[in-house]
C-alpha cells in the first residue's frame, strides 16, 4: 500500500505579533501512531488547526494534496447545549459524503451504528450528547472521525478527562487504523505512557526540538530540552520520565 504524508515545511503562525509555531519542517506518515508532544501553549494545537486550514498561516506550506484528514477537537469544544442525539452526532461524520443538504440513508445509518457498536456506545445511541458521560462522548467524537473513512486521523488530546476502560478502547482502536495503512496523529501531554503508545513522536515548544521514531528521538535530553522554558513543568516531566524508565529496567 502507498504511504501518504502530510509536510509541513518552514511554517509559522503568529497571533498578531506573537510567535505561536516558528519555522516548523516535519512529515507526518500514514501506516503510523505519532504523538505531539509540548508544554502547554507550545504550538501543539496551533500547529494542528494549520494543517486543517483553521488557522491563517503567516508563512511556510502545509501540503497534503489529495489526502483527506478527520479532526476530532477536544471535548469542550463540543457545544453540550446543542440539542442532538449520540446517533446523530455520528453521522455528521457522513455530511463530506452525502453534503449539508441531503439526510442520511440507511447504508450510512448502518455503519454508523456498526462503529458505535465496536466502540461500545450503540446502545446510547438515542440520548442527548449531555447526557452521556466524558468517556461516551469521546468515543461518539471518535466514531464521528470514523465514519469518514479518512486517511489520516488528527485528534487533539483524546485522553483528556476519560476513564481508563474507554483509553485502552482508543488506543487499540488507533492501532488497528494504523494497521491498515492510516496515519493517526494525537495531541498528547502525558509523557509516562509515549513509548507505549507512538510508533514517532513530533516534539515541539513554539520551534521543533525533534521527531522521529520513539525509541530513538524520545529520551531524557529531547524532554528536557522540550520542556526548559518551564521549569515546573521540565521538574515534574522529568520526575515522571525518570520514574516511569525506573520502573521498566
Amino acid at each position: 500500500m502507498t504511504k501518504k504524508s502530510i509536510e509541513l515545511e518552514n511554517l509559522s503562525v503568529y497571533y498578531g505579533k506573537r510567535c505561536a509555531i516558528w519555522d516548523i519542517n516535519v512529515t507526518f506518515q500514514s501506516h503510523s501512531l505519532t504523538g505531539i508532544l509540548g508544554p502547554n501553549g507550545s504550538g501543539k494545537s496551533t500547529m494542528v488547526q494549520a494543517i486543517l486550514g483553521l488557522l491563517p498561516i503567516t508563512s511556510g506550506t502545509v501540503r497534503h494534496q489529495g489526502v483527506s484528514i478527520a479532526y476530532v477537537p477536544q471535548k469542550k469544544e463540543i457545544d453540550l447545549d446543542f440539542p442532538i442525539s449520540i446517533l446523530d452526532l455520528v453521522l455528521m461524520g457522513a455530511y463530506h459524503r452525502l453534503g449539508w443538504l441531503k439526510w442520511y440513508n440507511k447504508k450510512e445509518r448502518s455503519l454508523a451504528l456498526s462503529i458505535m457498536q465496536r466502540l461500545g456506545i450503540e446502545h446510547i445511541k438515542d440520548r442527548q450528547i449531555q447526557e452521556v458521560s466524558g468517556g461516551q462522548l469521546q468515543r461518539a467524537i471518535v466514531a464521528r472521525a470514523l465514519l469518514q473513512d479518512a486517511d489520516f486521523y488528527i485528534l487533539d488530546e483524546p485522553f483528556t478527562g476519560i476513564d481508563f476502560a474507554t483509553e485502552k478502547l482508543l488506543i487499540s482502536l488507533f492501532r488497528e487504523l494504523r494497521d491498515r495503512g492510516k496515519g493517526v496523529i494525537l495531541v498528547h501531554h502525558d509523557l509516562t505512557n509515549v513509548e507505549e503508545i507512538f510508533d514517532e513522536v513530533v516534539m515541539v515548544n513554539s520551534r521543533l526540538v525533534c521527531s522521529g521514531p520513539t525509541k530513538q528521538v524520545f529520551d531524557t535530553h529531547s524532554v528536557q530540552k522540550t520542556y526548559g522554558d518551564k521549569e515546573t513543568l521540565l521538574e515534574e516531566a522529568s520526575h515522571l520520565f525518570e520514574k516511569v524508565r525506573k520502573g521498566k529496567t
